[in-house]
Parts: C-alpha cells; structure tokens; sequence
C-alpha cells in the first residue's frame, strides 16, 4: 500500500514539474497567454505578487468555490496548487528559459509549452490523488448549473481572460491558440497514450485517508 501511494506520489511531482515547465515556456512565449495564464499574470503585475504566488490564490479560490457548490478534492489537488506555483517562480527565477522576441520563436515555443502541459496534466491525472482545482470547479457549475461541463468552462474562461487583460495579463495570438488548440491536444494525446481520464477515480482525501488507515 505505501509502495503504491509512493508510486502514485511520484507520478503527481513529475507531472508537476513538467507541467511547470510548460507553463514558464508559455509565459516566456510573449504572444498571449492560455487564459488562466492571462488572469494570473494580471495579477501578479497589478499588484507586485509573484506569478506563482498568483497561480496559488487562484487555484485556492478554484477548489474553495467547487467546494461550495459541493464537490470534493484530493491531496494531489493541494499539492498541486502548492508545488506547481513553487517551481514556476523558481524557474523565472533561475532564468532558465529565455523569453522570446519574435513571432515564429514565440509560437513555437507556445506549442511546446502546450505540449507538456498537456504530458504534465497526463502524470499528474495519472496518480488518481485528487482533480485539479479548474477542473474540479468546472465539474461543480456544470453539476449545479444543469449545463454541459463545455459550456462552463467556455463561460468561466471568456471571464476570466476579460478580468486578467484588465489587469495587464498578455493577451495575444497564443491566447487564441491555447483556447482553441488546448482541447485537441489533451485529446490527441490521451488517444495516443491510451488513457481514460473519465474512466479514472480520482480519489479525495477521505478515500485516501481511508484507505491508509485500512492498509489497502
């Protein structure tokens, strides 16, 4: 049982590294942000946060507000918020990653910061410790909306690009590619790696709580 959860742990901090690694290319794309992005990056120029401590309240806010529409969250769904927010700063810190200055770098850049997104949310999906905190409340407005799970997060994201271009979040034609282009590649790769996501119980913390109790 503790083999399995180390196992599982293991998948959700790989995930979170490469999935901060794709982020940090998409913000030093320079053409637009993903829209989650442009909301986090507003902040963080409006107010003189970091970009990681932007994405924390974010995601915290995210989890709270499913939470009070009634659904659960996961240990991984924590870890999350922390540990990807942390290695983001830590990687604009370490300047690691150039910022780029013309259009074909920064889309391709863009593009592979996309892709590992997407191969970070396949690791960190892949341990089963809990949804992500924007998916988790996506799945709570559409329960409590009575509308498709699309159509909430079309509804959210056109908000939130709005709020975060208000506060000076970057929006470009990477934002235009992030929004249309995202879903794809999350399909197109799960097709490719053969995985399921709705098929995958992601567990909350009473499950996992239990389970260790019990040994499983």
């Amino acid at each position: 049982m503790i083999r399995d959860y180390t196992r599982r742990l293991l998948w959700l901090v790989i995930g979170m590294v490469v999935s901060a690694v794709g982020i940090t290319m998409m913000l030093q794309a320079n053409v637009g942000l993903e829209p989650w992005s442009v909301l986090q990056q507003g902040m963080a120029q409006s107010t003189g946060m970091t970009y990681g401590t932007a994405s924390m309240i974010v995601g915290a806010a995210a989890i709270g507000a499913a939470v009070l529409c009634g659904e659960s969250f996961g240990f991984g769904t924590v870890i999350n918020i922390i540990l990807c927010a942390v290695f983001i700063d830590g990687l604009l810190a370490l300047g690691w990653i150039p910022q780029m200055h013309t259009l074909p770098g920064g889309i391709l850049m863009l593009l592979i910061g996309l892709e590992l997104l997407v191969l970070g949310t396949w690791m960190y999906m892949k341990s089963a410790l809990g949804a992500g905190p924007r998916d988790a409340l996506m799945v709570a407005l559409a329960r409590k909306t009575g509308h498709s799970v699309g159509l909430c997060r079309a509804s959210v994201e056109i908000i939130v690009i709005i709020i975060g271009f208000l506060l000076g979040g970057q929006v470009g034609i990477g934002t235009v590619i992030s929004a249309f282009g995202l879903g794809s590649l999350f399909n197109l790769n799960f097709f490719l790696l053969h995985f399921h996501a709705e098929k995958l119980h992601q567990e909350n913390v009473a499950e996992t709580l239990r389970n260790l109790r019990r040994g499983k």
